[in-house]
C-alpha cells in the first residue's frame, strides 16, 4: 500500500515539476498570447507584441515590438509603436487572482497622434475602453463571475510603476498637411504613474483606461501647446514677410520719385 502511495506522490510530484517547467519555458508565450488575445477586444483596434522574455525566476524581462492599432476611420499606420519595454512582475502573485506588475518602463515610443472631427484616434481608443469596462460590469452584475471572459477580466490587476520616457509624438491629417515636417518628432514629456489598483480591485481594461487616459492628456496638452508655437512662429514669419515687402514697396517708390525729379521722402 506504502508503495503505491509513494508511487503516487511521485507521480504528481513530477507533474507539479513538468507545470513548472513549462510555465518557465513558455511564460513568454504566455504573455505574448496574453496581449494579442486581450488586447483588441479591450481597444477594439488591433495589439501585437513581437515577443516576450520574461524570468519566471526574478520575474524580470522584456517585451519587444509592442504595436497598437489605430480606430478604424484614421488614417495613420498605428496609434503607438515602441520597440522596447521592460517589465518586472511579482511572480508569486501569477497564480493569485490579483496580478502585481511591479514596474513597466516604455522606452522610446513613437505616438501618433490624428486629429477627426472632434475627437481623436487615442480618445476613440479611451471611449472604446470605456465602453469594455461598462460591459465588464454589466456581466458582473448578472452573475457571471468565473467565468472566462474575452477581456481577462477575471483577473484583477496592480501596476506600482508606469514609466513612459523619451517617447516621440507625430502629427498625422490635418495637422500634418499644416505644419509638415515640423509636425513630426515632438518630445513627449516623461510620464510616471504609481500604484494603479493598488487600492480597488482593477480589471486590465480598467488599468488601461486609466494609463491610456492620462497618456492622452499628456499627448493633446502637448500638441497643443507645440501646435499654439507653430502658429505664432508661422505668424511670425508671415507678419516679418509682409513688413520686409512694406520697406521692399516704400524703397521702390523712392527710386521711382527720385527718377521723376520727386521726392524721396
Amino acid at each position: 500500500m506504502k508503495k503505491y502511495i509513494f508511487i503516487g506522490a511521485g507521480v504528481i510530484l513530477a507533474g507539479i515539476i513538468t507545470a513548472i517547467v513549462l510555465v518557465i519555458l513558455n511564460l513568454g508565450d504566455l504573455i505574448k498570447t496574453a496581449v494579442e488575445e486581450f488586447g483588441p477586444p479591450i481597444t477594439k483596434t488591433e495589439v501585437r507584441l513581437g515577443s516576450a522574455d520574461i524570468s519566471v525566476l526574478s520575474g524580470a524581462g522584456t517585451l519587444t515590438n509592442f504595436y497598437l492599432g489605430n480606430p478604424r476611420g484614421f488614417k495613420m499606420p498605428s496609434a503607438m509603436e515602441c520597440g522596447t519595454i521592460r517589465i518586472k512582475v511579482d511572480t508569486k502573485s501569477l497564480t493569485s487572482d490579483k496580478i502585481i506588475i511591479e514596474e513597466i518602463y516604455i522606452d522610446g515610443p513613437v505616438i501618433s497622434y490624428e486629429k477627426r472631427g472632434n475627437t481623436d484616434n487615442f480618445q476613440t481608443i479611451v471611449n472604446n475602453i470605456k465602453k469594455t469596462v461598462a460591459g465588464e460590469k454589466k456581466q458582473t452584475a448578472k452573475g457571471t463571475e468565473g467565468k472566462t471572459s474575452e477581456t481577462g477580466s477575471e483577473k484583477k490587476i496592480q501596476i506600482n510603476d508606469f514609466i513612459v520616457k523619451n517617447g516621440k509624438i507625430n502629427l498625422g491629417g490635418s495637422l500634418l498637411d499644416a505644419f509638415g515636417d515640423q509636425g513630426m518628432g515632438i518630445n513627449l514629456p516623461d510620464i510616471h504613474l504609481k500604484d494603479i489598483g493598488k487600492d480597488s480591485e482593477t480589471t486590465p481594461a480598467e488599468a488601461f483606461a486609466q494609463i491610456l487616459g492620462e497618456m492622452t492628456g499628456d499627448v493633446t496638452g502637448t500638441v497643443t501647446q507645440v501646435t499654439k508655437q507653430l502658429k505664432e512662429a508661422v505668424g511670425k514669419a508671415v507678419e516679418g514677410a509682409m513688413e520686409g515687402a512694406g520697406k521692399a514697396g516704400d524703397s521702390v517708390g523712392g527710386a521711382i520719385k527720385g527718377l521723376f525729379g520727386g521726392s524721396s521722402e
